[in-house]
């Protein structure tokens, strides 16, 4: 009996030891179990993840009626990344735009932008505290990177009151604002860079300006994008309206020195040609010897200059002079040179109310003879005063000169050949 007790003893105790290990198996598993409960449940309950961009200090955008901020706008799909193959026709052909992208301006893009690398529109300008005005048109900017035109709206001081630019490059931390309102509105709208054309500054403002180019390039090019400046003509460095432009020293920063070689007759002076063959070749030749040629643009005007008797002109697109020339029953000459060299403009002479009037505007020959000064210094191409106002023989006269030149051929190829 005793016996038989033991073997029972023996038997529950295997048992429960067996329940025991079962039992601890269970509550390990089901430890693991609840530790497991967070991630899961963190898993499912998280929202995803939706990269936001920061927002901005100050508006973008001020209108002459108040508005709230401009915001960035959110990331949304990509956009399609351009080609961005430029220049296009082997020098880049750059056109500046009326604020409004209507009208002539409008035909006149989708009949050139295969050619046509750059366009400016005539958007923005500043007040006394850096923060900007103006409009834009997304559509825009949406038509051009869809046909591989980079977009590079300008800046300008061209207004009502253009000196209301000086207190913002004078002082270091309004200048420091400006830049970075300017790098901001960049960003949120997708420009390819910006155009700076502040005019008719006093030579004193020299320093300030170069720093202004400095600091706004450098600002620019660590986002990848691209600084052009618009630049009084002068074949001297403190010559003609461009003192306050140190062209030594904003040439090494900038992408682009469009020299607005137009206006050696200008609507307050007397009636003459209005961009002289024989000036440009001399304010071509001085900027290649300051600049890096490969930065340097001749500006081309598309506009002529009618003047009245003894007061100041009135600039006139294509469409107008041609109506002019018609009415009046106009003959129109041709001064192919003066005493002082090449000219390629053409004027005539129309009677009105206030006396005979004198107009003065470019041939398709003068045109050929610009693209010729920029391939003979090899510069970098063509800047156009405004895309609309031109006559259409313009634009045949800039496909049969500005070719893929050999020369930049070569240069090409050069990096590609054994022992270059």
């Amino acid at each position: 009996m005793i016996r038989r007790s033991r073997v029972t003893t023996v038997i529950l105790a295997l048992i429960y030891l067996i329940s025991l290990g079962v039992a601890g198996v269970l509550i390990v598993q089901t430890l693991r179990m609840v530790g497991d409960i967070p991630a899961a449940v963190q898993l499912v309950a998280a929202p995803e993840s939706t990269p936001t961009l920061a927002p901005t200090a100050a508006a973008l955008i001020v209108l002459p009626t108040p508005v709230p901020p401009t915001p960035i706008p959110p990331i949304g799909e990509p956009e399609t990344a351009p080609v961005n193959y430029h220049p296009k026709s082997g020098r880049y052909i750059a056109v500046w735009l009326p604020p409004n992208f209507a009208g002539g301006a409008r035909e006149s893009f989708e009949a050139n932008k295969d050619i046509i690398d750059d366009i400016s529109p005539f958007w923005y300008s500043s007040d006394g505290s850096g923060r900007l005005y103006g409009n834009y048109d997304e559509e825009l900017v949406r038509i051009a990177h869809e046909n591989n035109v980079r977009i590079i709206p300008s800046i300008h001081n061209v207004t009502a009151n253009p000196a209301i630019i000086v207190p913002v490059l004078r002082n270091p931390q309004v200048r420091a604002r400006h830049i970075q309102n300017i790098v901001e509105e960049v960003l949120s709208r997708n420009y390819d860079g910006i155009d700076i054309d502040y005019e008719g500054l006093d030579p004193s403002l020299r320093e300030d300006f170069s720093a202004f180019i400095r600091d706004l390039a450098a600002a620019l090019h660590s986002h990848d994008k691209v600084l052009t400046v618009a630049v009084h003509a002068k074949d001297s460095d403190w010559g003609g309206l461009g003192g306050f432009q140190d062209w030594v020293e904003i040439g090494k920063h900038v992408d682009q020195l469009r020299i607005m070689t137009y206006d050696y007759h200008w609507r307050g002076s007397g009636p003459g040609p209005v961009a002289p063959a024989y000036w440009i070749s001399s304010v071509a030749e001085y900027a290649r010897s300051v600049v890096e040629p490969s930065k340097v643009l001749i500006g081309v005007h598309f506009y002529g200059y009618d003047w009245p008797p003894g007061g100041n002109a009135t600039a006139r697109p294509w469409s107008v002079i041609q109506e002019i020339i018609a009415e009046q029953g106009a003959t129109v000459n041709f001064m192919e040179s003066n005493r002082q060299g090449q000219v390629g403009e053409s004027w005539f002479r129309y009677s009105s109310a206030q006396g005979t009037r004198e107009v003065w505007f470019m041939s398709e020959t003068g045109l050929a003879s610009k693209i010729d000064t920029v391939q003979e210094f090899d510069l970098a191409g063509i800047a156009i005063w405004q895309l609309g106002y031109e006559r259409p023989e313009y634009w045949e006269t800039v496909r049969e000169n500005m070719v893929e030149d050999p020369t930049l051929i070569q240069r090409a190829l050069n990096p590609l050949i054994p022992d270059h």
